[in-house]
């Protein structure tokens, strides 16, 4: 049965294995196209916060899905664009407003929410609870730090994905050609 735990260093390898099969660009293949992945989506959360990162483990303690959450919006989108955007250049200009539909959107509402987070499972361990049980970890530890509300961006043709963000009480927020802003607030 897969088990929730915080993330540890050692898990590097499987969160980046699941961005490539979950990841919004399709078909990627080992190469460039996983920079851009890993740096809007993955690397960010695992090398300056890991305590707020969180990581579902199967049977042999493998990453099979993880949720990522930034405290603080200000400081990760300052981060963000002066190490992490210079690694995506070179990629066109729609895949790399698809991926960063994530970092521009949440400027807009990060005093009501100024934490956000990313989520991803492989689809073998998706609509078994596992989803939600990230969420309420997640949820719970950043009420445990006082953030009063938390936000993602999700892709505008992404309906799983909202249907779940809505089930679990993330309300639409916010809107850009490729992306939704969700809030919830804790």
């Amino acid at each position: 049965m897969p088990t929730i735990r915080p993330y540890q260093p050692k898990d590097a390898e499987y969160v980046h294995i699941v961005s490539v099969r979950t990841g919004p660009i399709a078909a990627l293949e080992a190469g460039p196209a996983q920079t851009l992945l890993f740096a809007t989506y993955v690397d960010y959360y695992i090398e300056h916060e890991p305590h707020n990162c969180f990581v579902i483990a199967d049977e042999e303690d493998k990453a099979v899905g993880y949720i990522f959450g930034a405290r603080d919006y200000k400081p990760y989108r300052e981060i963000f664009l002066r190490d992490y955007a210079p690694r995506t250049k070179g990629f066109s200009l729609p895949m790399r407003i698809e991926c960063f539909g994530s970092v521009y959107l949440p400027s807009f509402f990060y005093k009501e929410y100024p934490a956000h987070l990313h989520i991803d499972i492989l689809p073998e361990y998706q609509r078994m609870g596992l989803g939600s049980a990230l969420m309420d970890t997640l949820t719970a530890h950043l009420r445990e730090q006082g953030v009063p509300g938390v936000m993602l961006g999700v892709g505008s043709k992404n309906e799983k994905g909202k249907n779940f963000y809505e089930k679990y009480g993330f309300k639409q927020i916010g809107r850009v050609p490729f992306s939704i802003a969700m809030g919830l607030k804790l």
